[in-house]
């Protein structure tokens, strides 16, 4: 009586915490280690296996009673035909089938389950949550006992609770992305930009680095969504922003500052680079078929300015950007100006 007792207390523990966990957005993992620690501990398993699918791989978290260590062991299984199949068998299947082996595919999730699975009960819950599989829950028994049909009814409700939580943290990565994200074009929004810009601007006087900001500006897009319509306009803007991350870098922050301009931060670049890479994206536009069929539809132009040459605060940065640019737009569009040049002119 003590015992159950005490597995009831964890249990209740553990779904309380595992529900504060999953309303605060923490991290998936912290609670798939707390939905191990329980089911290892309450159903005195010799292993506690969770499987998540994650893109295209699989997950695989594992709670060993044996081990002692602290942290469950954490390996990543590229996802194929055949272990896929293996989970969607196992969610399928009946979930309380003494001494029966895992299924199909074994030795392709690792190489220790086929041994683990010799002489063993093992019972399986599937992590699901509005019609969507996330993964499967394994318990295998130690000492060759017996479970439970109640154990069989914990081990889902623990899985329920982690499929809760993928739900949960997928749920919080989409409304992170879409508070930094402009919706039209799909790059970073303008908050997310000045907010880029300080956090450079820190790190570069930090390590005595220097890095380039542009100022790109569609020509004539007013023109043309006058002859095309505002939707085709809007096209445009959702291409060129494809255009311009395309030839940008990983380390490349895209977003869009206003009706129809973009700003790049370039990170640890001069204006040597900056200026190649936005000539670039200059030719790339210019020659993009935006109709399907005909070069030339639209052009950009650009400014770029410098940190720490141009100013000390992002404002500074953009503004100094913008000044390239309206050279740029005055001098026939198309083309790219730097405050250097600019500089030189005056001079």
């Amino acid at each position: 009586m003590k015992k159950i007792i005490r597995h009831r207390d964890v249990l209740f523990s553990t779904l309380s915490e595992i529900t504060s966990l999953i309303v605060a957005g923490h991290d998936k993992r912290m609670i798939f280690r707390r939905v191990l620690d329980c089911a290892s501990r309450v159903l005195e398993a010799e292993k506690v296996h969770l499987f998540e699918l994650e893109g295209n791989q699989i997950v695989r978290y594992t709670r060993d009673h044996q081990s002692g260590d602290a942290e469950p062991k954490v390996e990543l299984l590229q996802e194929t035909a055949g272990r896929l199949g293996w989970m969607i068998k196992e969610t399928e299947s009946d979930p309380f089938t003494p001494g029966r082996e895992l299924g199909l595919d074994v030795p392709m999730l690792a190489d220790s389950l086929g041994d683990e699975t010799a002489n063993r009960v093992i019972i399986s819950a599937p992590l699901v949550a509005k019609r969507s599989m996330f993964g499967l829950l394994i318990a295998i028994h130690r000492d060759g006992a017996m479970y439970r049909p109640d154990d069989i009814q914990l081990l889902t409700l623990l899985a329920n609770q982690a499929a809760i939580a993928v739900e949960n943290a997928l749920l919080y990565q989409k409304l992170e992305k879409e508070a930094i994200t402009d919706a039209l074009t799909q790059v970073y929004n303008y908050r997310f930009l000045m907010s880029s810009l300080e956090g450079e601007i820190k790190r570069a006087r930090r390590f005595k680095q220097t890095f380039s900001f542009v100022m790109l500006d569609v020509d004539n897009l007013k023109s043309y969504n006058d002859r095309h319509g505002h939707l085709s306009g809007s096209q445009v803007l959702r291409e060129v922003a494809g255009i311009i991350k395309t030839n940008c870098r990983e380390i490349d922050f895209v977003s869009k500052y206003g009706g129809d301009e973009f700003g790049v931060l370039l990170p640890q670049t001069k204006f040597g680079g900056a200026e190649k890479v936005t000539q670039r994206i200059i030719d790339a536009v210019r020659d993009h078929k935006f109709d399907g069929k005909r070069k030339r539809l639209i052009t950009c132009s650009a400014g770029i300015s410098s940190f720490p040459r141009d100013g000390q605060t992002a404002q500074e940065i953009i503004d100094a950007a913008d000044k390239a640019l309206y050279q740029a737009k005055r001098t026939g569009k198309n083309n790219v100006v730097t405050t250097e040049s600019l500089i030189e002119e005056m001079a």
